[in-house]
């Protein structure tokens, strides 16, 4: 795939997106059932938690992370990685394939449901995540450094 060098552009799957909002949903419905339980006696404290709980759920899975999640993207070359991410601030990250140390990939159970699924890259000195990829992607983007990685050759075998 990258033989020719060309890049290959990744992108954070929905359903991690989806997720999270399922998430942020059951903090939201916990809230305001502690608030109604223990808070009942002061009705407009009960009520301000339960408006801050339900207006922050709300900007957050409907405006705030479909908006982390559109801009975000990952690519991937023969000579660097590249990650894009950010909501307000874009932050753009940049790590020399020549540096990879190793690859690790953290995959959840039923990982191709849920979007869960993480890479991270250690290199001399610093990291890169690539965060809630699918799990195609997440194998996909594995076996492309470690490919890179093994091509650089230079190493002893045991």
């Amino acid at each position: 795939m990258l033989d020719n060098g060309t890049a290959k552009k990744f992108r954070p799957s929905s359903r991690g997106l989806t997720v999270i909002r399922i998430m942020l949903i059951i903090v939201c419905a916990a809230a305001i059932i502690l608030s109604k339980m223990y808070l009942s006696a002061y009705p407009i404290f009960m009520y301000t938690v339960i408006g801050i709980f339900c207006f922050s759920s709300f900007a957050a899975g409907m405006i705030l992370l479909p908006i982390v999640f559109a801009k975000s993207y990952y690519v991937i070359s023969p000579t660097e990685l590249h990650k894009t991410a950010g909501l307000f601030f874009i932050t753009q990250e940049y790590m020399k394939t020549s540096s990879i140390q190793y690859v690790t990939v953290i995959t959840t159970p039923v990982s191709s449901l849920t979007g869960l699924n993480f890479i991270i890259v250690n290199a001399l000195g610093g990291r890169m995540v690539f965060l809630f990829l699918s799990k195609k992607d997440a194998l996909e983007m594995t076996a492309l450094i470690n490919r890179m990685i093994g091509s650089r050759g230079g190493g002893k075998e045991l």
